[in-house]
């Protein structure tokens, strides 16, 4: 029958002793062979890690900025359009003005128009300029 020992070797403390000393000797080789590799990698990983997260918070920043301006030429946008729609509307308002006192105007130089056709008639008349006178006074 089998020993418990032969079971499981590394409960006898004679045998994991050289168990052990295996084991960190393989270690040391390792470190020995790769260590310079692994720490060059191990900064690089690091390095990249840093850059990282450096172009991370950037970003988050430029993201951040990118709103704030955009929500700001918005806000412009919507001033320059109510701007835009009053100056239009005051334009127009300008223009109506403007064609109703021509129109106005205008009524008043047809009258002054005929005033002179009936003046140049009196005249061609022989009519004094007391009549015309008269007469204009009597037009409505």
């Amino acid at each position: 029958m089998h020993d418990q020992n032969d079971t499981h070797p590394q409960s006898n403390p004679v045998e994991a002793g050289p168990q052990l000393n295996a084991k960190e000797n393989v270690e040391r080789i390792r470190d020995i062979i790769f260590g310079p590799q692994i720490r060059d990698y191990e900064q690089r990983f690091y390095n990249v890690q840093r850059d990282l997260e450096r172009l991370q918070q950037e970003l988050d920043h430029l993201a951040e900025n990118l709103t704030d301006q955009d929500t700001d030429q918005n806000k412009k946008l919507q001033t320059l359009r109510r701007d835009m729609r009053q100056s239009d509307d005051d334009i127009r308002n300008e223009l109506r003005q403007t064609a109703n006192k021509l129109s106005f105007d205008k009524v008043d130089r047809v009258t002054l128009g005929e005033l002179f056709i009936q003046l140049g008639n009196n005249l061609k008349s022989g009519d004094s300029l007391v009549d015309l006178l008269k007469s204009l006074s009597n037009s409505p």
